[in-house]
């Protein structure tokens, strides 16, 4: 066991307000008992190889380049590049434009420490918890086989364990299976310095029956039930000196679809719909963009938008893509949301809402957006290198926690742009316990009664988005 060692277990999809005793009362536990962060956040766009990235980088998209789950991409002139699969990750790979900032895999290996993966989710983002796992030689385990699993991995797995379990919602039996490969191969083999741990539930049931479904808390309870085997297994004396656990994003009721994705004229350019949606301009002329905006806040789908003029305001009735921390070379033009319900003093399980582009039934869940429930996540911890019975309240969110289990491992930062959150760390460092100073900050923007409001923190001189809403008088409101 070497110092820092950390294990992070994920639970796509969990909203903070669904981790409850009730429903899962092993998290529940294991929050009260360690450090948690209460006021932990996604990124945006919150959706899952976005937020993946963002986590395994400590950068938020602006910097790494993974600016959407779908978006136009230079190595996929013709089409939309999708980060769900392998072939498209792999050909911005070999064009050297996949990821722009460093990534844990390559921390650990440049420290001379190891890594490894076990994973329920897509390929895709299997492969962006360490994307450059093959060619670093640390080992991953998918439910999808190779080329996303390690060869020799994957058919060790195979040869304990049996076969895979079909996938289904809830998914309890992968992740019983993965489990199993957890904690029963992969650490007695490998010993690793640093281990994801992917869930991708409830996210996968979430999507499928709704938020608050039996379905779902079924879901939950069959992750909760297999962290409570990790806990018991970690308690005994096995594994890595640390747990975190976390979620991605959380996820809001999809209450009305849109009736087609043919929804922005082809004159303006391309785009990739959905929850949230890019255009890319054929003219990038300010007033080209603000034409287009203009046009947006009169939609009736439209939520909040974000596009920046040349010298890198924001053009009016829109906000600046510097307010998400998603302003990359590779990002659209304008980007907007699908309108959602307002969260700015009310929001809940039972409350959010949006408008949803494709493949879930009204009801369904979907994430993607600025809403709070689709930004508030799971964030806490245990360990040796960390605080016992602490409510960290000050803001965090995803890429604060690459930075924080390099400087328990007593690595160099180098690369990453989140910051340690050492208000719950324990030991002899004078920063350990420090709580940073917040400030907060409402950013409007306004075009055609279309108001649309941001709401963030601003945590040490850095910039986390605590949610979006729009209101007004604008075509959404009639």
């Amino acid at each position: 066991m070497s110092t820092g060692s950390t294990l992070l277990v994920t639970f796509d999809g969990l909203r903070r307000d669904r981790a409850t005793a009730d429903l899962m009362p092993n998290l529940d536990r294991f929050m009260r008992e360690g450090s948690n962060f209460i006021n932990s956040r996604s990124v945006f766009p919150s959706e899952t190889r976005v937020a993946v990235t963002s986590t395994m980088t400590g950068c938020p998209p602006g910097s790494h380049g993974v600016v959407a789950n779908q978006f136009i991409h230079p190595v996929r002139a013709d089409g939309l590049f999708r980060t769900a699969e392998w072939d498209d990750l792999e050909l911005a790979a070999q064009a050297g434009q996949l990821l722009d900032r460093p990534t844990m895999g390559q921390h650990m290996a440049k420290a001379g420490r190891t890594m490894a993966v076990v994973s329920t989710a897509t390929k895709g983002a299997s492969r962006m918890m360490n994307s450059s796992a093959h060619a670093l030689s640390q080992p991953v385990f998918s439910m999808h086989g190779t080329p996303v699993s390690s060869q020799d991995l994957h058919q060790q797995v195979l040869t304990r364990f049996g076969e895979i379990p079909a996938a289904e919602a809830p998914n309890t039996a992968r992740m019983t299976y993965a489990t199993d490969v957890l904690i029963g191969l992969v650490y007695d083999t490998y010993d690793p310095d640093f281990c994801v741990y992917w869930m991708n539930d409830p996210d996968m049931s979430s999507h499928a029956f709704g938020v608050t479904a039996a379905q779902t808390a079924q879901a939950q309870k069959g992750c909760d039930d297999n962290f409570g085997r990790i806990l018991d297994w970690w308690r005994a004396g096995n594994g890595p000196e640390n747990i975190i656990v976390m979620s991605d994003h959380g996820q809001i009721t999809g209450q009305r679809q849109l009736a087609n994705l043919d929804i922005i004229p082809a004159e303006f350019g391309r785009a990739s719909i959905g929850s949230f949606s890019g255009l890319y301009l054929h003219d990038t002329s300010d007033q080209n963009k603000q034409e287009v905006v203009d046009w947006l806040t009169r939609q009736d789908f439209c939520g909040l938008v974000f596009a920046t003029a040349a010298n890198g305001a924001p053009i009016a009735g829109a906000l600046p893509w510097s307010a998400v921390r998603n302003n990359h070379a590779r990002g659209a033009d304008i980007g907007f949301t699908l309108r959602a319900t307002d969260c700015s003093k009310n929001y809940g399980p039972d409350i959010d809402a949006c408008i949803f582009a494709a493949w879930i039934s009204p009801g369904g869940g979907m994430h993607g957006g600025l809403n709070k429930g689709e930004l508030s996540t799971v964030l806490a911890a245990q360990g040796p290198a960390y605080r016992s019975g602490f409510t960290a309240e000050a803001p965090c969110w995803l890429p604060d926690i690459l930075p924080t289990v390099l400087t328990t491992m007593g690595l160099p930062l180098d690369g990453t742009e989140g910051r340690p959150l050492v208000e719950a760390l324990a030991g002899a460092d004078p920063r350990f316990g420090l709580v940073p100073p917040v400030e907060t900050r409402l950013l409007h923007a306004e075009c055609n009664g279309h108001e649309q409001y941001l709401r963030q923190w601003i945590v040490d001189g850095q910039t986390i988005v605590d949610c979006g809403w729009t209101a007004g008088t604008g075509a959404w409101s009639q």
